[in-house]
This record gives structure tokens, sequence and C-alpha cells, in this order.
């Protein structure tokens, strides 16, 4: 599937070293060194994973990345998630996002990474990384028409950092939110109707949109005939009210997961320094 996007004109490509979650950085790499273009001509883009945290695990994980994307730099190299947690790594962290920022500092410093960034940020987070000495050049985080992230995309326009939106045609929905049988974005009537109007798909108005607003956006597809589509997302333009009907539907749908087996808990701490408290079931 890669090659079938190269092949179409994809030049941007997003992987990560969690296979686990379904990213192959080998297969990115076998199919950009067999496709002849030139490696100057393609953004490779991955990122390091939680369990990687700490200044010499993230720069041996940044090597085995470079091993596996037949690669002497990258473009663009993040932070997967600012920390671990129960199910996502398989080891203990050897240290913190902080000293694996930096690291990515040095690498971005000696031109291995051509950019640094993060995923997943809050505006907490997000005040601290503009603390260090170098900020982030991408931030990478969920945004679809229902979940618009627009407090972070404000601060990064303001300080100057890409925000980069992942999971833009729902599928945040989908696999977490109870959602599995009818995707929001693809069913939603308003969406269908803005889609109807430009014969168009609403995968490619989502698209348009993110990108009318800076955002840049990954669409992941394994198809190559929806690689060509969402590939022909920006020869059309949305009309203000249209960009307005999709701005007006951030937060308009919910969680459809169900909790059971509710249980209520109160801690005190009577001592004098902060308490972090975890709760696993």
């Amino acid at each position: 599937h890669v090659s079938s996007a190269i092949e179409l004109g994809y030049r941007h490509f997003d992987t990560a070293q969690a296979y686990q979650w379904g990213y192959h950085e080998d297969e990115v790499g076998e199919a950009v060194s067999a496709s002849g273009v030139p490696r100057a001509d393609v953004f490779i883009q991955s990122k390091i994973h939680p369990e990687d945290l700490g200044y010499d695990a993230t720069n041996r994980a940044f090597t085995v990345s470079l091993d596996r994307l037949k690669c002497d730099y990258v473009d663009s190299m993040l932070l997967h998630k600012p920390r671990c947690w129960p199910g996502a790594c398989n080891k203990e962290p050897e240290g913190t996002w902080q000293d694996s920022w930096r690291a990515l500092q040095d690498l971005y410093a000696s031109g291995k990474a051509r950019a640094i960034g993060i995923c997943d940020v809050d505006l907490g987070l997000l005040d601290e990384l503009l603390k260090q000495q170098q900020k982030p050049h991408i931030i990478q985080n969920w945004m679809d028409p229902f979940h618009q992230d627009k407090d972070i995309r404000k601060r990064c326009k303001e300080e100057g950092i890409q925000y980069q939106a992942y999971s833009t045609l729902g599928a945040q929905w989908v696999h977490f939110k109870g959602y599995r049988d009818n995707n929001p974005v693809f069913s939603h009537p308003l969406l269908k109707e803005i889609a109807q109007f430009h014969n168009r798909t609403v995968a490619q108005v989502v698209l348009n949109w993110a990108t009318r607003h800076g955002v840049a956006v990954i669409p992941a597809s394994k198809n190559a005939t929806r690689q060509r589509s969402n590939l022909h997302s920006f020869d059309f333009t949305l009309t203000p009210e249209q960009m307005a009907t999709i701005d007006s539907m951030d937060g308009t749908i919910g969680n459809r997961i169900e909790v059971r087996n509710k249980v209520g808990v109160v801690f005190e701490n009577k001592g004098k320094d902060k308490l972090e408290t975890y709760w696993m079931s």
C-alpha cells in the first residue's frame, strides 16, 4: 500500500515504531527505497514508542528507526506519547518525555532529525514544551469535525508550530468511543449534504475543511482507490457557510461506551507532599 501511494503521488509518510499499533517502518523504508523517487523529494516521519522514553533509550530507538527506514536522517521524529500506561508498554521506560526531548533536541541539532515534535498534547504539556531549549516543530493530535481541538490549534498557530491531525476521518470514534457500527463522520447528514453539493465524498470534504484551517492531515488507507480519492481533496472550495457548518459540529456527539460496575472511591492525603494515585482494574 505504501508503493501504491508513492505511485499516486504521495510524498509524506507518517509511520512509527509501534508495530503493535499497526505501524510498519520497514515497509515504508522498503517502498521508498525501491521507488526510485529521490530521498529529498520524500518526507518521512516516525515516532518513538513510549516504552523507549529516556535519553539513551530514545537515541537507541532512533538508530533502529533509521535502519528500518533505510535512511541516514528523518524529516520529522515525534514522541508517540508523553508517557506509558498499563497495556501500552512491554517494559518500564528508562526515563521521561523530558529526557527523550533532550535526545530529540540533540538529534535535531545534528541534522539526523530535520524536525521534532510530540503527539497527544494538552495545554499544560504544551506550556512545558515551550520552555524547552527547542520548541516542537510539529504537534500531532486527534482532530475531526466533532473533536476539533481548537485551543491547542490556536496555541500552535500563535507559536508557529505546525498542527498535524490524526484520525481526521472519524477513526477514534469507531475504535475507542463506541461507534464501531457507524462512523459518525461518514454518516452525518450535513457532511453528506455538503459532499453531494460538490459531487465529492465526505472524506474529501473533511480533509478539505481541515487543511483550510492550516492543519496538516495524514489520512491512512491501504486501498489505492481511497488513496487516490483522498489525494484529490483540495481542488474545490467549501463556501464560508459550509466551513461554518462544519466548525459548529465540534462537541456535538459523545462517547457511546457504557461504563459498568461503577465504583466510587475517595482518597485523602494527610501528608505534606503531593501524592500520585493510580487506579488499575
